[in-house]
């Protein structure tokens, strides 16, 4: 591959990324929205608990 693909490729990419939302906001965006559908009766979850639900000892 010659140099000038790779810059090519390298600035291609990055004109891709600036029109996406940063993954922070995606993650965001994505807990707020779980967050509002588990409704009022939430609660924390433990650690066994969880490993429990994975399978872990």
């Amino acid at each position: 591959m010659e140099i000038w693909e790779v810059n090519e490729a390298r600035e291609s990419e990055l004109k891709r990324e600036s029109g996406r939302i940063p993954l922070a906001e995606r993650l965001a965006a994505i807990a707020h929205d779980l967050k509002s559908r588990a409704g009022k009766d939430g609660r924390p979850v433990a650690k066994d608990e969880i490993d429990d639900m994975w399978g872990h000892s």
